[in-house]
């Protein structure tokens, strides 16, 4: 989403050494372990044909519930976790950065639907989570791994 952001959050990142798995969600009807097995993929896809990867971030959000149970099942860290504005809009939900980025044509779109006058706003959790590739490079991560959440311990 940030391209920029990476050195900011492991010293030294360039702009060809990581990738955010981003947007990923399935339907409780998908077969069991879709998720999992979306994430396996993707990494091993991203370690084939981007050699100079040395992480991989994505981030699990309050609406969906599940405090990146999936995440930690596929050995991501977590580190930690921020508020971001979603917005409620004919029945989809919409992440603050797709209205305040430079995408002039779906915002016009939106607004020509009445985006500003029928959304409502939502401030939600999201949870920051980090796979390493190259374990050395977890030293140079600015933020503190914490201790995963968990469903009976999410305030």
């Amino acid at each position: 989403m940030n391209p920029q952001s990476g050195g900011s959050l492991v010293t030294g990142t360039k702009l060809n050494q990581y990738k955010e798995l981003n947007r990923m969600w399935f339907d409780d009807k998908a077969v069991k372990n879709t998720e999992s097995k979306a994430i396996s993929y993707s990494i091993k896809y991203i370690k084939g044909k981007y050699k100079t990867v040395k992480w991989i971030q994505s981030f699990a959000d309050e609406r969906c519930g599940g405090l990146g149970i999936v995440y930690q099942a596929a050995n991501f860290s977590y580190f930690g976790e921020h508020t971001s504005t979603f917005w409620n809009f004919e029945g989809k939900t919409y992440h603050n950065s797709l209205i305040t980025n430079n995408n002039r044509n779906k915002k016009a779109e939106l607004e020509r639907r009445g985006f500003k006058e029928k959304a409502t706003k939502e401030t939600l959790r999201q949870f920051r989570y980090i796979i390493f590739l190259d374990k050395r490079w977890k030293k140079k991560c600015t933020k503190k791994e914490q201790p995963y959440l968990k469903h009976y311990n999410n305030d």
